[in-house]
């Protein structure tokens, strides 16, 4: 029963951090789609932030850092080869710079240099996945990790290209729910096999 709970981590992980991110989006007084980053979430001296927002953004980033670092751990534990435990350990840098982007935010010297690897590895991440399950046959996997990784590189090109008309917030939230959610069947998949 222990070994399947902590197989779900990866669940509770990505909907604490996109919820609190999403509950911050909600009660800032002044927090616009098309003009702002989520990161405005995180610090008070903004119009944006307050905080409340501050608690939820970068305490959900914490949080939600820390269950995914126990979820990496059980990856890492059940993974059958060392290209599997190579992914895990890859997952659990990308996982802790998500968090991180919480203890340092928006204003802080190491802010962009962290958020920036954190949306980078995402797709580093994924696609170093697809092709570790491509090479153990499971092409399921390997298709899954490959088009969630380019689905979080391509919404950056497309942002760019479009001159980006959208706040920096909505290439991070797409990207964010890209990852939570591949985290998620990830996870949904390890507590099946438990």
């Amino acid at each position: 029963m222990r070994r399947e709970f902590l197989a779900w981590t990866g669940v509770v992980a990505a909907l604490l951090t996109i919820g609190s991110s999403l509950l911050a989006t909600a009660v800032s007084p002044g927090f616009r789609w098309r003009e702002n980053a989520l990161s405005n979430l995180g610090v008070s001296s903004t119009e944006v932030g307050t905080t409340l927002t501050v608690v939820l953004f970068n305490g959900g980033l914490i949080a939600g850092g820390l269950v995914g670092l126990l979820f990496c751990w059980v990856l890492y534990s059940h993974a059958p080869t060392r290209p599997a435990r190579f992914v895990a350990g890859l997952l659990a840098v990308t996982v802790g710079l998500m968090g991180l982007v919480g203890v340092f935010p928006q204003g802080t010297t190491l802010h962009v240099p962290v958020a920036a690897g954190f949306f980078l590895l995402i797709t580093g991440t994924l696609w170093t996945d697809g092709v570790v399950w491509l090479r153990n046959g499971d092409r399921q996997w390997a298709l899954i990790s490959t088009i969630a990784g380019t689905a979080n590189i391509a919404t950056w090109i497309v942002w760019v290209a479009a001159g980006t008309p959208w706040g920096l917030a909505v290439p991070e939230i797409i990207g964010a729910v890209i990852f939570g959610a591949w985290v998620s069947l990830r996870s949904a998949d390890l507590a099946r096999k438990r």
